[in-house]
């Protein structure tokens, strides 16, 4: 039995009930307003089903006095041989929840976490329900429109509810192969007609390939020859410069070692000019104190010649009897002295 129990809190007339089914046919009997309808109405609610035989809304459906209905299903997920019918729930029950708002609010609840129409589409094909079909749940007034129904149309909808539509579906599509490879038969004798052709055209182009391959091969061979020479004349060619190269390493060196000496004799040079500077120097500083003393004496041989001048201009006038202005600058010259 794949609908092991059904829940109900606030859904019409059932403020909470627990309905469980056993294997097998199960019969639900009572009378008229007992709850028989709303309990299969329960099942198609929560299996995705939007038709209410009683309302026009789903809100409708929730006991009067509330605000909030759920309906719970717990299928069966034990396990058939050595796999479950839903793997990705590793558990023998799979409780399927439907929640109702009187604000026109509804959810899908899976394992207790929020899903939607789309996973519960897809965990009922994988159980093998179609809950649309009306032989899975027939409501009350869809026996006459079953009735109404071709033979073909209940003959499908026959198929889908007991699972054989899946063998109807590939009973065609076997059909359509055996007819596609019935035409193609033909076709294919003609294509081995020309696929015979095909391989006489393809021996002739296999045996110039051989022909060409033989070529390329020979041809590789010399161009091998040819990189093996020009490896060897290059070989050469760095020898040569290697050579060379050492040549100018070993007058690179010379030159070196040759500005080596000279800078130390430079700075042998920069030495005794340093030396020959201060001596220079101290040569210059003599002289120009040599020059002050030189000046200083001019200086005072000049005094001294004016005073032996005045000297003598004062000897003449002391002689001629007049000696008073003479004596005064002869004095302040004394005295300047």
């Amino acid at each position: 039995m794949l609908i092991q129990e059904v829940i109900l809190e606030n859904f019409m007339s059932y403020e909470y009930a627990r309905v469980p089914f056993k294997p097998g046919v199960n019969v639900i009997c009572g009378p008229n307003g007992s709850g028989k309808s709303s309990l299969l109405l329960a099942i198609s609610v929560a299996l995705g089903q939007s038709y209410t035989e009683r309302s026009r809304k789903l809100s409708d459906l929730i006991r009067w006095g509330k605000d909030r209905a759920r309906v719970t299903l717990i299928l069966d997920n034990t396990r058939k041989g050595k796999r479950r019918p839903v793997p990705k729930i590793n558990k023998d029950q799979i409780f399927l929840t439907r929640v109702l708002r009187r604000d026109g609010k509804y959810w899908f609840e899976l394992e207790n976490r929020a899903a939607t129409k789309k996973d519960v589409e897809r965990l009922l094909a994988r159980l093998g329900v179609d809950p649309d079909n009306m032989l899975i749940i027939m409501h009350q007034n869809m026996v006459e429109q079953f009735t109404l129904l071709s033979p073909q149309e209940k003959l499908r909808m026959v198929e889908a509810a007991v699972g054989l539509e899946p063998y109807r579906r590939n009973v065609l599509q076997a059909q359509k192969k055996l007819t596609r490879i019935l035409s193609q038969e033909e076709s294919i004798n003609k294509l081995l007609e020309s696929a015979e052709q095909t391989l006489n055209y393809w021996r002739e182009q296999y045996e110039r390939y051989q022909e060409k391959k033989q070529l390329l091969t020979k041809r590789r061979f010399l161009e091998r020859e040819l990189a093996w020479a020009e490896v060897a004349k290059r070989e050469n060619i760095v020898k040569r410069l290697e050579a060379e190269r050492r040549k100018k390493k070993d007058l690179l060196n010379e030159i070196e070692i040759e500005t080596k000496v000279a800078a130390e004799h430079l700075q042998l040079g920069q030495g005794e000019l340093e030396k020959l500077k201060s001596e220079w120097k101290r040569l210059f500083d003599e002289r120009l104190s040599l020059e002050r003393e030189k000046a200083k004496s001019e200086s005072t041989i000049s005094i001294y010649k004016q005073l032996l001048e005045e000297t003598t201009t004062l000897e003449r006038e002391i002689r001629s009897g007049n000696p008073s202005a003479q004596t005064s600058g002869l004095t302040e010259n004394v005295e300047r002295q």
